[in-house]
């Protein structure tokens, strides 16, 4: 290090330290941080709170229950969804307590049983209402046998207005009487080792109270058959509706491809500028300034793809989607990028800011392609060269568009996007979504083609 002398100013003087006489500073070996508070949920606890999210009432059914019970207590409902969860056989003792409103539901001919609980002032005011009354509670007593037959009535109706709204290949319930008190509850649902709990916030009038619902594991699996793929895809989709605005900074890139080719790794390695990657089909002609159509994919494509048709106004290309297209994995498999296309698409187009559209930067035309004269593959040509046979999906893109989630979810047939790509302009080519080069489209012995004008990275 260098220190300021006494002989004057601007004059150094270098100190030489012996690194080997310092004493090491003393170190404690690293340990994992737990968390001891942290909750234990098992996979099947799990599971069934996500079978729970299939039995929950669609909006339009409970719609129709707040009709409903307007129309019977003549006074403004609500209801709200608070929690779900997975209780021991061991702790329904200490979440139900008496007094309280308790019956038994029948899920078709299934032996189980599952247990509807009403805050105890709730079922006052609803008993209230319906004998006359202004919905008034009248301290926590147990319900007479009369008020008990009354609050039963309710739950009745509440079962008629829910079931039309519910799937078809969906259990239903029926009420099968009255719980004589908490130890009769808990003795049926204790048969087996979990319960699944819904919990429900509901509004009469001035009254608010608590709704649960306890559901045996093996009742909730006869309630919740396996949604049809439809069936999922629609719930899936509320659901992510419904909490968007956790996604609403999300960026992706909407890529709208034109043309596939397959070629090997070692060619992609090796591309140079002015190679020509022949490719089988193009869906439109850029070059031309003709249209045509395209497959706009979000992030590597794996879910489906927007059929849409290209058209060129004001100069630029524009995209209408004409189909929303969703295909199971398994369709989709040369679309799922295997650990040579990530290498290969790395290798050629360095990190992924630098292929990710925009801003991308690319090399000298005349330049030849580095990744081809590197070291590392000389060194590794043996192993190397057992890539040869893998090949590799090469895509290519006549624009991409960033979008964000809020964009994605708003994305219907019959919507026009804005490619910002004129006829003419060079189109890229791409591997698992990054991309590695940039070229024009050439024919050559009638066979169309893409010639490298710069390499990415």
């Amino acid at each position: 290090m260098s220190l300021d002398t006494d002989d004057g100013p601007g004059e150094e003087r270098t100190m030489v330290v012996d690194a080997r006489k310092l004493k090491p500073r003393s170190s404690k070996p690293w340990k994992p941080h737990v968390f001891p508070r942290l909750e234990k949920v098992s996979l099947t606890e799990t599971r069934l709170l996500e079978r729970l999210t299939w039995l929950k009432p669609g909006a339009e059914a409970v719609e129709a229950l707040g009709e409903r019970f307007k129309a019977i207590f003549d006074t403004q409902v609500g209801f709200g969804l608070e929690s779900s969860r997975v209780l021991g056989s061991g702790e329904l003792r200490r979440v139900l307590a008496e007094p309280t409103f308790l019956c038994f539901l029948v899920p078709g001919g299934h032996r189980g049983r599952a247990v509807l609980e009403v805050e105890l002032s709730l079922a006052h005011a609803a008993v209230d209402l319906l004998l006359g009354g202004a919905g008034e509670t009248v301290g926590l007593r147990p319900l007479t046998d009369i008020e008990e037959g009354v609050a039963s009535f309710v739950v009745l109706e509440a079962i008629r207005a829910l079931m039309p709204g519910t799937e078809p290949q969906q259990g239903r319930l029926r009420l099968e009487g009255v719980a004589r008190g908490v130890d009769e509850a808990v003795s049926r649902l204790s048969e087996e080792a979990q319960v699944a709990v819904l919990q429900l916030r509901a509004r009469l009038g001035t009254q608010e109270g608590m709704v649960r619902l306890f559901l045996p594991a093996s009742v909730l699996e006869s309630l919740t058959p396996e949604p049809a793929p439809e069936q999922r895809r629609s719930l899936l989709r509320m659901d992510m509706e419904a909490h968007l605005s956790r996604l609403s900074s999300v960026r992706t890139w909407l890529r709208a491809e034109i043309g596939l080719a397959e070629i090997s790794h070692h060619d992609l390695a090796s591309l140079r500028v002015k190679d020509v990657v022949l490719v089988d089909e193009f869906s439109a002609r850029p070059d031309q300034g003709a249209e045509g159509t395209a497959r706009l994919f979000l992030g590597l494509g794996r879910k489906g793809f927007l059929a849409s048709e290209v058209f060129v106004e004001d100069g630029l290309y524009q995209a209408r989607i004409t189909e929303v297209v969703l295909t199971e994995p398994s369709h989709l498999d040369r679309r799922v990028p295997s650990e040579s296309d990530e290498a290969a698409a790395e290798a050629l187009s360095g990190s992924d800011d630098e292929a990710s559209g925009e801003g991308e930067e690319y090399t000298n035309p005349e330049s030849d392609n580095p990744t081809a004269e590197s070291g590392e593959m000389e060194d590794q040509m043996d192993a190397g060269d057992l890539l040869g046979d893998i090949p590799l999906q090469i895509c290519v893109e006549l624009a991409r568009v960033p979008v964000t989630a809020d964009d994605v979810v708003s994305l219907r047939a019959g919507q026009v996007v804005e490619l910002h790509r004129a006829p003419g302009e060079p189109v890229d080519l791409s591997v698992n979504g990054k991309v590695v080069a940039r070229g024009e489209l050439v024919e050559i012995e009638g066979q169309l083609g893409v010639r490298i004008l710069s390499l990415a990275g």
